[in-house]
């Protein structure tokens, strides 16, 4: 057993528990962290059987993580949406997977197995798994490089600390590294082609490749401060809170963007979107997010969720006492007022309220009835 050889289950292995760990890691952005866990254990996979194949491991379900290969761009792509709360059509790239995902299989599965194996020229099918191979790598250097250019767009909330600055350069130089492997596997897929003699090492090299992005890729996300993303005051450290007291807005233009800042609220109902954002707020009152948030913080004392989460009670509070709740179920009226869950909507009810809503509901109706 060769050094190569064993690279690819050194860094599954890795992949396998630092995935475990991210999954287990409870933080409130979900759907950040269910995205990176799933890149971890598909590149877990694929190296998995990168090491089976080596070691000429033979079982039924070998080679299925070829048929995945393309969606590491995609789904990086949707974790830095969902990191940074940037809004995305999630359909549309569900779709756009879906059918890349077909077409994919409607190319290879007419192809033999073994024809890596037994081709001694290039036919018709082994062009075509070549073209595959090349236009998955491309989709996914692609994707990467949105993800990247989307990074360098994000605002942050506070100014970052020396620190903190260089926790996020890793997210940065984490992309960067990742479109550097995926050209050299791109470019040692390219000379494989033309070395018929040594074409399985230019594939343990590219195993190599994948062992360094699914490290770096764990490794550079667990050092970054998401906190100052999240666009919550109360989250940040000390000395990012007294960055508020050298803040470029005046007494008179704090007063002026509240009052915006309400009218939007009062008027416009952005709330009622459950995937609303601090970051969204600043772009509609085109505004810094860290303006908004001080504005938030010194007029009400809270962070933006709990301060949007206000508004949705009382809408709930409305729609509760008008009888809606005979019509349709709590669930319903929690997804009206904005929340995304009913769990989400019964815990910030009572820290509002003191009350659940079904107590709520109650009082209400002994009021009425008391009336009557």
């Amino acid at each position: 057993m060769t050094f190569l050889n064993t690279i690819p289950l050194i860094g599954a292995l890795a992949a396998l528990l630092l995935g475990v760990v991210i999954l287990t890691n409870r933080n409130q952005n979900k759907r950040a962290r269910y995205t990176l866990s799933l890149i971890v254990f598909l590149n877990a996979h694929n190296l998995f059987e990168s090491y089976f194949y080596y070691n000429d491991v033979t079982w039924e379900g070998l080679g299925l993580s070829y048929l995945h290969y393309h969606l590491i761009g995609a789904l990086f792509l949707l974790y830095t949406y969902f990191l940074f709360r940037i809004k995305v059509n999630l359909k549309f790239w569900i779709a756009v997977i879906i059918v890349f995902t077909v077409a994919r299989l409607i190319v290879l599965e007419p192809i033999d197995d073994d024809i890596l194996d037994t081709a001694t020229s290039f036919t018709p099918e082994l062009l075509s798994l070549i073209a595959d191979n090349f236009l998955s790598i491309f989709l996914n250097i692609s994707l990467l490089l949105l993800a990247f250019l989307k990074i360098r767009r994000v605002s942050f909330v506070v100014n970052l600390t020396n620190a903190e600055k260089i926790s996020y350069q890793w997210l940065k130089r984490l992309l960067l590294i990742s479109i550097v492997l995926y050209i050299a596997i791109f470019i040692s897929s390219f000379v494989s082609i033309f070395d018929e003699e040594e074409w399985l090492i230019y594939f343990k090299i590219e195993s190599v490749f994948n062992s360094i992005f699914s490290l770096s890729l764990v490794y550079s996300t667990m050092r970054f401060p998401v906190f100052a993303l999240h666009g919550d005051f109360r989250d940040l450290s000390e000395e990012s809170r007294k960055k508020y007291a050298k803040s470029s807005l005046t007494p008179e233009a704090l007063d002026k963007l509240w009052l915006e800042l309400t009218n939007i609220m009062s008027e416009e109902k952005p709330y009622l979107d459950p995937e609303y954002r601090l970051n969204d707020l600043a772009t509609r009152l085109d505004k810094s997010v860290h303006h908004v948030s001080q504005a938030v913080n010194e007029k009400k004392g809270v962070g933006f969720s709990d301060f949007i989460n206000q508004f949705r009670v009382e809408d709930a509070k409305k729609l509760l006492a008008s009888g809606r709740a005979n019509q349709v179920t709590i669930l319903a009226i929690s997804l009206e007022s904005g929340f995304n869950s009913k769990t989400a909507f019964y815990n910030t009810f009572k820290k509002v309220t003191g009350k659940t809503p079904t107590d709520f509901i109650k009082g209400i109706e002994s009021q009425n009835t008391s009336q009557d």
